[in-house]
């Protein structure tokens, strides 16, 4: 019993050390933010709260973060972090003061609504390399800058946009109706239709290549469509179970694991749609090879003997 009681006495002895060194490391990181927000780098000072945050969630850290994402111009990031704080701060006094500053900071943030000119199967839109969904009548809250949005479905030509998001501006990315791929069209000449081309040998081995190809894919979309599942997985189990009903302190982390999902989800719907086309195409390619015939060489020799003239046919068949 000494032996286990002296083991279990380490293990906590040891989580309590490495839970030390993370407040110590949070609490300099703070005092560096502080130092740095006061000397105008801001971009060094976001850094610091942000990293003492993830190391010791604190009340005190998400509003000195929140006042220096609001001074590098993310009005965005930081008025999430003032809605999050007016739910989760531990006093009413400190709940009131964030709500205030969310208060204050809504008319500067700027948003963006995506709206659809025509449905197309598999249409993937992103905004800023982030997947959002398409049909959700929504304005959602950017930091100011360039708002880069990329719509994409399988057998369609992509289309890309940028606009600018300005403080207190609402941009609305239209996405246009996409293009079908061009398929090109061989016209016949006038005077009936051209000789059929030679058999080409290599049909064969091009339908083994789509076939190798187009199974790749398959593969890389199942990988893809296990880490969906992992990403949703981490989650649920950020969020205790459920998704809609997360900590408030868990939904930032669980939001990027959703994301995560949905992206890695996008990839892998493409890729088994791209696989399962190439590997199609790969096997009409192999039945409709035509096989190698062998031509038949026949030559016709004039020949004159001594009773007669004549024709000798030589060649092999």
């Amino acid at each position: 019993m000494s032996a286990r009681f002296a083991t279990a006495a380490a293990i906590v002895f040891a989580a309590a050390l490495a839970h030390a060194d993370s407040r110590a490391e949070a609490i300099v990181l703070f005092d560096q933010g502080i130092a740095e927000m006061k000397a105008g780098n801001y971009d060094k000072a976001c850094a610091s709260f942000a990293r003492s945050l993830q190391l010791v969630p604190d009340t005190g850290t998400k509003g000195s973060l929140a006042r220096c994402l609001d001074k590098q111009g993310k009005v965005a990031s930081s008025w999430l972090l003032w809605r999050e704080l007016a739910d989760t701060a531990p006093s009413e006094d400190l709940r009131k003061d964030a709500a205030a500053q969310a208060d204050k900071l809504a008319p500067r943030v700027p948003k963006y609504a995506v709206t659809v000119a025509a449905p197309t199967a598999g249409l993937a839109v992103t905004i800023n390399g982030k997947p959002v969904d398409p049909t959700l009548d929504v304005q959602v809250p950017v930091d100011p800058g360039p708002l880069v949005a990329v719509a994409s479905a399988p057998g369609h030509v992509a289309w890309k946009s940028e606009q600018l998001a300005a403080e207190g501006a609402v941009v609305t990315v239209q996405v246009p109706a996409l293009e079908r791929v061009p398929v090109s069209i061989v016209t016949p000449p006038e005077h009936g239709l051209p000789p059929p081309p030679p058999p080409k040998r290599g049909q064969r081995n091009l339908g083994f290549v789509a076939l190798a190809a187009g199974g790749a894919a398959l593969v890389a979309g199942g990988v893809f469509g296990l880490t969906t599942a992992s990403h949703w997985d981490k989650a649920q189990e950020l969020c205790g179970g459920d998704v809609d009903r997360c900590p408030p302190n868990q939904v930032a982390a669980a939001q990027a694991e959703v994301d995560k999902a949905r992206s890695a989800g996008t990839i892998s719907t493409a890729l088994f749609v791209a696989g399962g086309v190439v590997a199609a195409t790969g096997i009409v390619l192999v039945i409709t090879a035509p096989k190698a015939r062998r031509e038949r060489a026949v030559a016709v020799t004039p020949v004159l003997g001594p009773d007669g003239a004549g024709f000798v046919l030589t060649g092999r068949l």
